[in-house]
């Protein structure tokens, strides 16, 4: 009985339509190393303000990856250890045009917390 619910439970989190976040004003605004900044001095302050809001954040792309599904864009924090990781997906949406290696952008997406980067899902480029 328990293990049946645990994977209903994780089957619905899997199907869990994503939210669309280009219409929404984002909550708060932040350069990506201040954004960074503020996890890495108190994650437990940060969480509580920022977890499960839209947020904007401006930064140098540092890398990108690309599937058929998903793609992701780390912005540059200042720390080569950890960036500001965003997630996008790619099914159902239009032709996405992604920033290449070393251009400015501003992001806008979910975020999700701290696990060594800063991580947005649902994110589009504004």
């Amino acid at each position: 009985m328990l293990l049946s619910i645990g994977f209903g439970s994780a089957l619905y989190l899997y199907n869990k339509p994503h939210r669309d976040t280009s219409g929404i004003k984002p909550e708060f605004s932040f350069d990506a190393r201040d954004l960074y900044k503020e996890y890495r001095s108190n994650e437990t302050a940060a969480n509580k303000k920022l977890a499960d809001k839209v947020i904007e954040v401006k930064g140098t792309v540092s890398d990108m990856r690309q599937n058929d599904n998903t793609a992701d864009i780390q912005l540059d924090t200042g720390d080569p250890q950890a960036t500001i990781s965003c997630s996008f997906l790619l099914a159902g949406h239009k032709k996405i045009s992604f920033p290449v290696k070393g251009v400015l952008v501003r992001i806008k997406g979910k975020c999700t917390g701290f696990l060594e980067d800063v991580n947005l899902v649902d994110c589009v480029v504004e």
